[in-house]
Parts: structure tokens; sequence; C-alpha cells
């Protein structure tokens, strides 16, 4: 194969590569494009944890969680932008495509290696805010800081930090590669089918 075929089929690859990848870019827009829409997510999916572990009831309006709800106190937690989870998952996708246009790794290998990361980031922010309610009902409003500014930021850099070796590892993890081990023939069985030749070349 001359130099100009293999640049053309590098070129080629590369290219191709990066129209798999064009999709999760397009994700990462997306979910910023509708960063309210993922509070008020996360905002549910909070209350619905909140509600059994927490004095009175809870609820959810937009990207805000209200909790103490039938109680003397009515505690509102507001999600933000950057205390979401779209700032976790959104450098996963980057990755995710950086994955797929420089390295060799498979696309399907890459989605699950996706897939259980974000689960991961998601999972562990959401413990955050829990914590932090929880905390806010527990010790007031020092426990509220110690839990969200200190304690449930190192938890979630922690969890964060996984879910990224968690992508690469599944995303890049080669298959195995089994080779074959030659079988040596006992010594017994060599000197018989050593007769064997040689009653042959006497018939003959």
């Amino acid at each position: 194969m001359s130099t100009t075929s293999l640049g053309r089929f590098g070129a080629s690859f590369m290219t191709t590569r990066a129209a798999l990848a064009l999709p999760l870019l397009l994700a990462a827009v997306l979910l910023v494009a509708n960063e309210t829409r993922v509070r008020t997510t996360e905002a549910a999916l909070t209350r619905w944890a909140l509600d059994p572990i927490t004095p009175g009831r809870a609820a959810a309006a937009g990207p805000v969680v209200y909790f103490g709800i039938g109680t003397p106190e009515l505690v509102g937690l507001d999600i933000t932008t950057l205390c979401s989870t779209m700032v976790l998952i959104v450098p996963l996708l980057v990755l995710a495509a950086a994955a797929v246009v420089i390295t060799r790794a498979r696309i399907g290998r890459v989605l699950v290696g996706l897939t259980a990361a974000a689960s991961l980031a998601s999972t562990c922010n959401i413990v955050r805010f829990v914590s932090a309610a929880w905390a806010y009902t527990q010790y007031g409003r020092e426990g509220f800081d110690l839990v969200h500014r200190y304690i449930g930021s190192v938890f979630v850099l922690l969890g964060f930090g996984a879910a990224i070796a968690l992508l690469l590892i599944i995303a890049l993890r080669q298959p195995r590669a089994y080779t074959a081990t030659p079988i040596t023939p006992s010594p017994a069985v060599l000197r018989r089918d050593l007769r064997t030749r040689r009653s042959r070349k006497v018939r003959r």
C-alpha cells in the first residue's frame, strides 16, 4: 500500500470517527441549553429521597426542593446551575467524544462507559443534596454549610474522578487475547508413534 493510500485511509478513518462523536457533542450542547429542565429533574429526584428522612413533607417546584412542610420551619433548597449535575455530565460527554475520535475504542464500549460514569456522577450529586438537607434538619445552618460546601463537595469531586476512570476503563479496555498453547505428547506416545512408523517401513 502506498503512502498516498495510507493517508487517504487515515483521513477517512478520522472522518468516520468524528461523525460518530458528533452526537455526543450535540448531546452536551443540548444539555447546557436545557439546564433548567435538568435542575428540575434533579429537584424531583431529591424530593423523592428527602421525603422519608426529613420532618414533615417534601415537595419540588421547578429547581427548588421544599422540605419541612407541615412543621414550624419550611426550608427551600435551590439547585443552582453550578451545583447541577450538568456540570459533571457535560465533561463526560466531551471526554467520550474525544475517546471516539482519538482512540480505536468501540462505540458500544464508549456508550456503556459513558452511561455508567454519568449514573455514578449523578448519584453522587443527588446524595450531596440529600445529605445537605438532612444536615440542616439535624444541625441547622452550620450543618448544612459543612456538608454542602466542604464534605459534599469533596464527595462529589471524588465521585467525578471515579466516573472519569470508569468511563476510560470500560471504553479503552481491550478484549483478552487468547493464544493457543501447543500440547506436547508424552514420551510413551512418541515411542509408540515411532514404532508404528518403523513397522510401516518394514512392511513396505
